[in-house]
């Protein structure tokens, strides 16, 4: 008998912590006209999936039970809505009350800080498009008049704009490490505008979320994606007007190593070319005019070669009487310093000045000259 209860009981407490580890729940109710249906989708990397429909009781009240491992973003549906976001974590238990005539705006959310969290930045969001409304039916309005500016609205529109966005990234910086502040920086000010936040002048920030949530959920999707766009956007912000330019070693044709970093103090036109390409050698002859008028005021060329055989490299640096530092590791299009400069095209020149940061990239050799000059 008491093996029996032992046995059960132990049963039971595995079944509880199952049932526990991934399961949440949705309760809601609506108020005022409402469909006889609501929908619960999930979003994923590849779209909006799915989960779970159920019919309204006569009152209004729904309820969803559905699982999850980690904090999920899902989406509340009745028929010709936008919809409602929440972010679910595994153990919720949400409540929802909405008023059904303005479904997407007018809800409170209870059993989840992360769905409040959203909430708050919904409504925010909803107001700003608000503003944005009435100013664009002002604007065509008052078009016709003749003391109509345009500028005005403009200013108008960009410190709405601006507003919006101090409003996120306070948002962002209170809890960095939310969902809610992934949600926040994808925003738009209208369908057809560029999100609030730019990858590249605001890239600290999606640094900062990334790193915050890669840290506490390295298994979400919608973390995975971040990762990777910062990942990215961090490698080409390397190759950025301004940016410190990767050092590069190879050996010349003497089997010299030869480094970018030796001629700090100077201006460099690092150019990527090779022996095969009857462009580059063509931009070389003009190169070397440009070279011997301002090397003596500081001015480098390190030219690196996409050659595959040293014979080759060597004859046309002979024939072409190049007179500056020549390298290459003689691997074609796998040369490690093309892959590190993003080098798809040859001739392709890169400007650095005396700090070893990028001036300018891809420069014209008809440029370069008046460039040089100012400096």
């Amino acid at each position: 008998m008491i093996k029996s209860i032992y046995t059960l009981l132990l049963l039971f407490l595995f079944s509880s912590c199952y049932r526990d580890k991934t399961e949440f729940t949705i309760k809601g109710s609506l108020k005022g006209y409402f469909p006889n249906k609501i929908y619960l989708f999930k979003l994923k990397n590849t779209g909006i999936v799915p989960v779970d429909s159920t019919k309204m009781s006569d009152k209004g009240e729904f309820f969803f039970k559905a699982k999850t491992n980690i904090p999920a973003f899902y989406l509340l549906k009745i028929k010709n809505s936008k919809g409602i976001y929440l972010l679910a974590s595994p153990h919720d238990n949400i409540k929802i009350y909405i008023n059904a005539d303005n479904f997407d705006i007018e809800y409170v959310v209870e059993g989840s800080i992360e769905s409040r969290r959203i909430s708050k930045l919904t409504k925010e969001h909803h107001k700003t498009l608000g503003k944005i409304t009435d100013l664009s039916i002002e604007y065509e309005k008052n078009m016709s008049n003749p003391n109509f500016q345009s500028a005005k609205y403009d200013s108008q529109y960009t410190a709405i704009e601006k507003n919006f966005k101090v409003y996120a990234t306070n948002f962002i910086m209170e809890s960095p490490g939310s969902f809610s502040s992934l949600m926040a920086l994808y925003l738009q000010l209208g369908i057809k505008t560029p999100p609030v936040f730019d990858r590249k002048k605001d890239f600290k920030l999606f640094e900062l979320v990334d790193s915050s949530l890669t840290a506490l959920y390295p298994t979400s999707e919608a973390v995975i994606k971040l990762n990777r766009e910062v990942v990215e956007m961090r490698e080409k912000l390397k190759l950025e007007v301004g940016a410190v330019a990767p050092e590069i070693a190879l050996p010349d044709t003497s089997n010299q190593t030869i480094s970018l970093k030796s001629f700090n103090g100077k201006y460099v036109l690092i150019n990527f070319w090779a022996s095969w390409c009857s462009e580059c050698r063509e931009q070389t002859r003009h190169l070397i005019k440009t070279y011997q008028k301002y090397k003596e005021k500081g001015f480098m060329v390190y030219q690196v070669s996409l050659d595959k055989t040293k014979k080759s490299w060597r004859e046309a640096i002979e024939q072409d009487e190049i007179p500056y530092v020549n390298v290459s590791d003689l691997k074609f299009w796998n040369s490690k310093a093309a892959k590190l400069y993003k080098v798809e095209n040859i001739p392709y020149n890169v400007l650095i000045d005396r700090k070893g940061e990028i001036v300018e990239k891809n420069i014209r050799l008809t440029k370069l000259d008046s460039v040089l000059n100012k400096l």
